[in-house]
């Protein structure tokens, strides 16, 4: 049983912030006392946690599965204080949160501001990234996700679908023509999100009909709005979602196609942590964030498609 719970502090903020110097300046303790805790965790536990040079550090597999058990530990004690404290609770502490970048950009801002202003004694860090993040090795309270989520340890909560729509600008349809059908796609200029689940592969449904398409172009992206904006300007036929090409699809710079085929969408969902869910400025966050969406999203009202 590690005795020295400051040390397993210590060790998560290095851990997480990737540096000695930003860990200690974290918990005001100097660089010297941070290290000779990590080195007395070390010694009891009989194993190396942190590789270090004198220009970068990493995890040993004993310090990632060390870090993850922690955090899980420390976000459960969490919870009960603040179950204990309920009667008088408020949420206070630093939420670290993760979301894809496009996303962020056109929608978290303002769902945040006002999060911070109904909660003045919470700290947001928020990281715009387009990978799947690590979110427990990373240390992430909240990570938002928009996918089709399989099997995990992790909790996550459905906030609203992700609808995708087959669009291009009205230039490009004149020059290249109208697809009629999914196959069609794979004569015609395709604007591909590198990101995708499966890689160039388009999946549509329609009467209980699946066809999955391989698509290719000219501009590959891993930036949804590089893509949405290529679209615009003529240069091809993108699988776009509505949370990025609403404002082009209601100005009719950009045009729905293939509307009797549905695009199989992904899910928005807010994932956390084992043992984050409970934590009250975690739970917080994810009604605030659950709300100001709306189960049907507000980017998705008034768009030219008739959703099912």
């Amino acid at each position: 049983m590690i005795r020295d719970l400051d040390a397993l502090r210590t060790f998560i903020a290095i851990a997480t912030l990737s540096s000695f110097a930003r860990g200690s300046d974290k918990l005001g303790i100097s660089r010297a006392m941070a290290s000779k805790r990590i080195a007395d965790l070390e010694a009891e536990l009989g194993v190396k946690l942190i590789n270090r040079t004198t220009r970068s550090m990493s995890l040993t597999e004993a310090g990632r599965k060390l870090l993850a058990a922690a955090e899980t530990m420390f976000g459960l004690l969490e919870s009960a204080e603040q179950d204990i404290r309920s009667a008088t609770a408020i949420p206070r502490g630093t939420l670290r949160v993760n979301a894809p970048m496009s996303f962020g950009i056109r929608h978290l801002g303002p769902i945040i501001d006002a999060f911070l202003l109904q909660h003045p004694e919470v700290n947001v860090e928020l990281t715009l990234d387009d990978r799947v993040v690590d979110i427990v090795d990373e240390g992430y309270d909240v990570a938002i996700r928009i996918r089709n989520l399989g099997d995990s340890s992790l909790t996550a909560r459905r906030l609203a679908p992700a609808r995708m729509v087959v669009c291009a600008s009205p230039f490009y349809l004149e020059k290249r023509g109208k697809p009629e059908q999914p196959q069609d796609l794979t004569r015609h200029d395709c604007l591909v999100y590198d990101y995708l689940a499966r890689q160039n592969v388009w999946s549509f449904v329609r009467k209980g009909v699946n066809a999955d398409i391989r698509v290719n172009g000219r501009l590959h992206s891993n930036n949804g709005d590089v893509l949405v904006q290529a679209a615009v300007d003529g240069l091809g036929i993108m699988l776009a979602p509505t949370f990025i090409a609403h404002e082009a699809l209601r100005s009719g710079a950009l045009l729905p196609v293939l509307l009797e085929w549905r695009a199989v969408e992904p899910s928005l969902f807010a994932v956390m942590p084992p043992g984050r869910v409970d934590v009250l400025k975690v739970r917080s966050f994810v009604e605030h964030l659950s709300k100001a969406i709306g189960k049907e999203p507000y980017w998705d009202k008034d768009l030219p498609i008739a959703f099912c």
